[in-house]
């Protein structure tokens, strides 16, 4: 069949080769979307037989392409309302009012603007028997204090082992939407997967959060060709 490019709907555009979704485009996340990614890990876990490991990686990749949509968001959210990202003060002012507004309306309403203004989350798939690696892309940059953030969200994570105890010491947490970092490496321990497999890649236009799955001792990482500052 070869490779092809399916506009599923306004919001999604698939790349498919040979009947395995090698990329899926997005400019916001809503259940068709999210179909689609389980859909593809499915297929994919399938073939490789892992299919236990559907759960978790389905919810990390969920995770990581709502991050990447909530990050193009906020951007034209901080554009809108005037605040100049890179300063921390009006960047903390700006973050607590996107996250006491936001909304599922707003969602819908900030992914047709990220669209207009050419943002987009990115996830591409690539597998073979020897591993798996899913990564999901965002074309707006990472501030400085956006990148002091990820890191302190990455270092607590790996503080971890167990969930159950992570929800009790964070319960008081307000800013629940950061904890996700920090749930994806205590989800890859559970499941025995090194942690260091998961990346975050800071480029200047782009952020890349990536996943590989060793499946055997053949698998080649990516991890030394990055160039990052995350």
């Amino acid at each position: 069949m070869g490779q092809e490019i399916r506009d599923i709907s306004d919001n999604i555009r698939l790349t498919v080769e040979d009947g395995r979704i090698l990329s899926l485009k997005t400019h916001r996340i809503t259940r068709s979307v999210e179909e689609h990614i389980q859909q593809a890990i499915e297929l994919i876990l399938d073939k490789v037989t892992y299919p236990t490991l559907v759960p978790t990686i389905y919810t990390i990749v969920k995770e990581l392409s709502i991050n990447a949509c909530k990050a193009n968001q906020k951007r034209i959210f901080f554009e809108e309302k005037g605040y100049d990202i890179e300063n921390p003060i009006q960047y903390k002012k700006g973050v607590s009012e996107y996250r006491e507004l936001f909304s599922e309306s707003m969602a819908e309403e900030y992914g047709n603007k990220s669209k207009k203004k050419g943002y987009f989350c990115l996830i591409t798939f690539d597998y073979s028997m020897d591993g798996i690696r899913v990564e999901v892309t965002n074309n707006t940059p990472v501030t400085i204090e956006e990148e002091k953030s990820l890191r302190e969200k990455l270092e607590k994570g790996m503080q971890y082992g167990d969930i159950a105890q992570f929800y009790l010491d964070n319960a008081d947490n307000t800013e629940g939407a950061g904890l996700g970092l920090a749930l994806i490496l205590i989800m890859l321990k559970g499941e025995g997967i090194d942690p260091s497999y998961f990346r975050i890649i800071i480029r200047k236009d782009v952020t890349i959060a990536r996943l590989e799955v060793p499946l055997s001792s053949n698998f080649k990482s990516v991890r030394d060709q990055d160039f990052s500052r995350a």
